[in-house]
């Protein structure tokens, strides 16, 4: 059985769910301190006065709720047994009740100096009662986090480290603070049990898990004044939201409060969808969070700070200095927020249409404008229901605070305030209709259909993709980051990129006119008139007489590796190696599918992403784009995926297979082939697993009868060096075209795995760089560059040339003799 099994696995899981739910029961069940061996010894008094020293692990077995445990021990099978699984049950039993003792120690010590010397500015409720078996959890989870793989020692790290830090921040009880304090205890633990000690340096992300963490970040900081909100008296350094959120007197109207919560959740996730305008407005919220509370570090008086004091039974003088730091911590948390998310920005560029973005601004500033009729008039209204009663001018000055919820707005800084029911609905109604008028508005902008520029394009472009005419690479005219040129002549399109004042075209043409030359002329015209110098990127022999008439010199740049699936038969010598691949993965039960993204369950498409972020992890240099697709190509459903699924039901292997459109009189779409770009699998797999999923992949054409599979290009590498010593001799570019594909072996294998698709035995096809003049190179080659590396930093591009350079020799290192 499945559930005995895993049991079985992981013993010090088991055991530590039961002995926290025992201790948790007698804890409620009787008052543990009328016995004679107190078991739930929790704070410093107990250990160090009372000797109770067993309160260093106790207190990190045992919760003071129901509610708690509920949550609690799920918690503790997830996290725990992950940690058992990567690095066994004794160094896990070490992590948790060694770490837990350890950070206990160290938080009491800490309290200590922070009662001590730091009364003034308490960070955290005293130690005097807390139970936190999350301290536990979190040192298992760091420790177990060096026996993970690189992506996932990051994940798991930040993880943990945002949930202590937010606890913390948001809560601070002393319970919270020993969980933050077992964040590093946690991680020297897992160096210490002998885990990995890699190097300390940024392992890098795709495009697809930056914008996950950037989403992360603004739905946390969003979320967190809720959680602060619902603890209500916390003591932590940003727990101040939990006093401000909160309307007592009017519950029902402090719920409009919920409203930019709401729309920092969308905002969170159209960056994860990648929309540039999610971004500019989390910034936006960002930067209003940190004015709201600014005025609030402003305006608030001493008296109040009591009153609140007063009200949360917390001591005056300590809890005012604890405000005002809250308060400027709240102010400028959230501008290091919208900081982070400018600098990143470059990872979220799926830009809004003008229609949507002229929809959300129309939306936006009418719900601006009635508010401000609204809380006008309905003030002037009723002006004796407010003290004291406000003057034209005084209302008019008011106008902007109508648009922050008003439990966020201190009474202090007010020049009146209403008095009656009536006053109050008036006062706060504007802010709830502004907020709900810009999260429908934000829904529109994020969630839409014509949410991406360039969209009506975009589906022009696809119909006259599937009409067929075009080339392997035709299909990558459909990702993002691609402009749209459409003859009004005849039905063919091209797509390009501008960088700088060079127009790169996706290959040639498509669609059906695509072999007409007067369609290239016409768009060399339209590249003329707006001062672009155009070049064609990928072209590939079948089309090169198209391009004849411009009398355009040409550089071959890849060489693309072609498969006749009807002619596919893998036997002889030569398929030794693809035979014992098939073979190894029938052995050890790996099996093929042929899907799409859209068929995969959500467990499938986390195993797919996971491999991903592991293979960019792994990289030096940034992950490429232009005609290389990644994460997010992946779910078009017109792409299918051919993957390598193991005995267990995980994916091993993941490889994509782009379309490409006959030119037949069909009314559907008609395939007759598919193009190779994704490529990844775990690094764990067995040799032979992407043999095995490419194998199967021209056996999946060959029963659907398709003409072509491409094994796509291989950029800068040379499928026979030898035939080609001439060209490469007589040709300046071809030799540095050469030198600079050796050079970027180490980082991208290019030429690795040219040598893989051999295996194939496929006819290699040449793809050439077409471009007007030879002057004109330079800024080609740099334009083509940044198709490729469009985020390039300039700390990344400083590493790729020192790539560049020539490596010394051995010989070279030597010292002379004396």
């Amino acid at each position: 059985m499945p559930f005995l099994r895993w049991i079985l696995r992981h013993p010090f899981t088991v055991v530590c769910s039961a002995v926290v739910i025992v201790l948790s029961i007698v804890g409620f069940a009787s008052s543990t301190y009328d016995w004679g061996w107190q078991v739930l010894a929790t704070g410093q008094d107990d250990v160090f006065r009372h000797h109770r020293w067993w309160g260093l692990i106790t207190a990190f077995l045992a919760v003071d709720g129901g509610g708690a445990l509920i949550f609690v021990v799920p918690f503790i099978v997830v996290v725990v047994g992950a940690a058992e699984r990567l690095m066994g049950s004794w160094r896990t039993a070490i992590a948790y009740v060694g770490g837990s003792a350890a950070s206990g120690l160290i938080g009491f010590g800490l309290s200590w100096v922070e009662s001590t010397y730091l009364g003034f500015l308490p960070l955290n409720a005293p130690s005097i009662e807390a139970l936190s078996p999350a301290t536990g959890v979190i040192c298992a989870a760091m420790a177990a986090s060096s026996f993970a793989s690189a992506l996932w020692r990051r994940r798991i790290r930040l993880g943990a480290s945002f949930i202590a830090v937010t606890l913390f921040l948001y809560s601070g009880g002393a319970g919270d603070f020993y969980s933050l304090v077992a964040v590093p205890v946690g991680l020297v633990l897992g160096f210490a049990l002998g885990g990995s000690r890699s190097k300390f340096r940024l392992i890098r992300s795709s495009h697809h898990e930056i914008r996950t963490l950037l989403a992360a970040v603004v739905a946390l900081g969003s979320i967190g004044p809720v959680v602060a909100a619902l603890i209500g008296s916390g003591s932590g350094l940003l727990s101040i939201y939990g006093f401000l959120a909160v309307d007592v007197d009017h519950p029902r109207t402090a719920l409009i409060g919920l409203l930019p919560v709401a729309v920092g959740v969308v905002a969170a996730w159209g960056i994860l969808r990648g929309r540039r305008a999610a971004l500019w407005l989390a910034v936006c919220i960002q930067v209003m969070m940190s004015a709201v509370m600014l005025g609030v570090f402003v305006v608030i008086q001493p008296e109040t700070m009591t009153a609140i004091a007063e009200q949360a039974n917390e001591e005056v003088d300590p809890y005012i200095w604890q405000t005002l730091t809250g308060s400027a911590l709240c102010a400028i948390l959230p501008l290091a927020s919208a900081a982070l998310l400018i600098l990143l920005r470059k990872h979220v560029d799926v830009r809004p249409s003008r229609a949507s973005a002229k929809r959300f601004l129309v939306i936006t500033l009418s719900a601006l404008a009635g508010t401000a009729l609204i809380s006008f008039v309905g003030v002037l209204a009723i002006s004796d229901q407010f003290r004291p009663v406000p003057t034209v001018l005084d209302i008019l000055r008011a106008l902007p605070l109508r648009l922050i919820p008003h439990t966020f707005v201190i009474s202090d800084g007010l020049a009146f305030v209403p008095t009656t029911h009536w006053a109050h609905k008036v006062w706060s109604l504007p802010a709830g209709l502004f907020w709900a008028a810009v999260l429908t508005a934000s829904c529109l902008l994020i969630l839409g259909r014509t949410a991406a520029v360039d969209d009506d394009d975009r589906v022009r472009a696809r119909a006259i993709l599937e009409r067929g005419g075009g080339h392997t690479l035709s299909f990558m005219s459909t990702w993002p980051g691609n402009s749209f040129w459409f003859d009004e002549v005849s039905d063919a399109a091209v797509a390009y990129r501008v960088q700088g004042f060079v127009a790169v075209a996706v290959g040639g043409p498509f669609g059906p006119a695509f072999a007409d030359p007067r369609v290239v002329e016409r768009f060399v015209r339209f590249c003329g008139d707006h001062g672009w110098t155009p070049t064609f990127y990928g072209v590939d022999d079948a089309t090169i007489e198209t391009f004849e008439g411009l009398h355009w010199q040409r550089l071959k740049v890849a060489e693309e590796a072609v498969l006749r699936p009807r002619d596919w038969n893998p036997t002889g010598k030569k398929w030794q190696d693809i035979r014992t691949a098939v073979n190894k993965a029938g052995r050890a039960g790996v099996v093929a599918k042929w899907t799409s993204w859209r068929e995969l369950s959500l467990l499938q498409r986390s195993q797919i992403q996971a491999i991903s972020e592991a293979w960019v992890a792994e990289k030096n240099l940034p992950e490429m784009g232009f005609t290389l697709g990644g994460l997010d190509e992946l779910v078009d459903s017109s792409v299918r995926l051919m993957l390598a699924v193991d005995a267990e039901g995980t994916i091993v292997a993941v490889t994509s297979w782009l379309p490409l459109y006959g030119t037949d009189d069909a009314v559907k779409p008609h395939v007759i082939g598919y193009t190779l770009d994704f490529m990844r699998r775990r690094t764990d797999a067995a040799n032979g697993t992407m043999e095995f999923v490419i194998a199967a992949a021209v056996e999946q054409a060959k029963s659907d009868g398709l003409e072509i599979l491409s094994l796509s290009g291989a950029p800068l590498a040379n499928a026979a060096p030898e035939s080609s010593t001439l060209d490469v001799r007589g040709s300046v570019v071809a030799q540095i075209l050469d030198y600079v594909g050796r050079s970027l072996e180490p980082a991208y294998g290019f030429r690795s795995l040219l040598n893989f698709k051999k295996k194939f035995q496929p006819e290699f096809l040449p793809l050439w760089l077409l471009y007007p003049d030879t002057t004109d190179l330079p800024a080609v080659g740099a334009a083509i560059g940044r198709c490729y590396l469009p985020r390039l930093s300039v700390v990344q591009l400083s590493g790729l040339l020192r790539d560049l350079r020539p490596k010394p020799t051995p010989e070279a290192r030597r010292e002379p003799a004396a």
